[in-house]
């Protein structure tokens, strides 16, 4: 009977062997504080203060939010990526405003016939401008993959000083970066 027990028991074994982890990255850019979306971005605000209805001259702004982060909007991208092309569309209302200053593109209040002109450009010294729904190319970015301002420089040049209406003055703009 002894026999018997020993034979239906059953002996305990052990498997062994590997298991591979991996993971494939991409070449990229995402806006920083995104999770990586490539649609539907919110790229900030480009927010060029408040001035009194009168106000006349130079206003520049460069684009802040974006993504929902504080401060800067700022892109960032795999250190594969060295260069990017940016398109600015030509927004809601293109052409508006010429009698008040210059600028391709306009800022509309509410559902008035006022308009504020501005323009867009790639650089800080307001040098390269953004023509409307075009791509500008070459733009560099940092070879380590550090992050980076959104290459967008806003500027109104009033030069009319009649009065406009106060209130809020907006439009939406549409940006496109490939890379």
């Amino acid at each position: 009977m002894a026999g018997c027990l020993v034979a239906g028991t059953a002996a305990a074994g052990t498997l062994g062997g590997t298991l591979q982890a991996q993971m494939q990255l991409t070449a990229g850019c995402m806006v920083a504080g995104s999770s990586g979306a490539t649609a539907g971005l919110n790229f900030g605000t480009l927010d060029f203060g408040s001035r009194p209805g009168t106000f006349t001259g130079i206003v520049t702004a460069t684009p802040a939010g974006g993504e929902g982060v504080s401060g800067p909007t700022q892109l960032v991208c795999s250190p594969e990526v060295l260069g990017i092309s940016v398109q600015v569309g030509s927004g809601s209302y293109a052409g508006q405003g010429s009698g008040i200053g210059v600028g391709s593109r306009a800022m509309r209040h509410g559902s008035t016939t006022a308009y504020i002109p501005y323009e867009l450009y790639r650089d800080a010294a307001h040098t390269q401008p953004y023509p409307a729904g075009s791509a500008v190319t070459g733009i560099n970015v940092p070879a380590n993959g550090a992050a980076f301002s959104l290459p967008i420089h806003g500027q109104i040049n009033k030069s009319n000083p009649t009065a406009l209406p106060a209130g809020t003055y907006t439009d939406t703009l549409q940006v496109t970066v490939t890379y």
